[in-house]
């Protein structure tokens, strides 16, 4: 599992990769916290899943923990490149309306950044 951080028009983008599950999540966890506390509020976030081979519920709990922490201040999460394995673990958690789902980075930098 591996996570690089960029950040494009002042959207944070994060390159997931590998298998999104317990134990190995607590990297994608740190990293984000890291990032978001020397950001101001409202973030911006992509999680792109191209490189994600398979993800389990404690991936998706990260993600909701992000939600959580950025929700009140006006933040926002979109998911980008997510297969049909990881589409449907969202959707089975009835969390698709949570997330921003777009086809591409550009598209969801695009939605983000207005």
């Amino acid at each position: 599992m591996a996570i690089t951080v960029s950040e494009r028009e002042g959207v944070v983008i994060f390159k997931l990769s590998g298998r999104i599950i317990a134990p190995g999540i607590e990297e994608v966890s740190e990293t984000v916290s890291e990032t978001l506390a020397v950001r101001a509020s409202p973030v911006k976030l992509i999680f792109d899943f191209k490189e994600v081979t398979a993800m389990d519920s404690s991936g998706l709990g990260a993600l909701m923990k992000v939600y959580s922490d950025i929700y009140p201040d006006g933040g926002e999460i979109a998911v980008v490149n997510v297969n049909k394995q990881v589409k449907n673990l969202i959707v089975m958690a009835r969390l698709i309306t949570v997330f921003k789902n777009f086809e591409n980075e550009e598209d969801a930098v695009a939605a983000l950044g207005q």
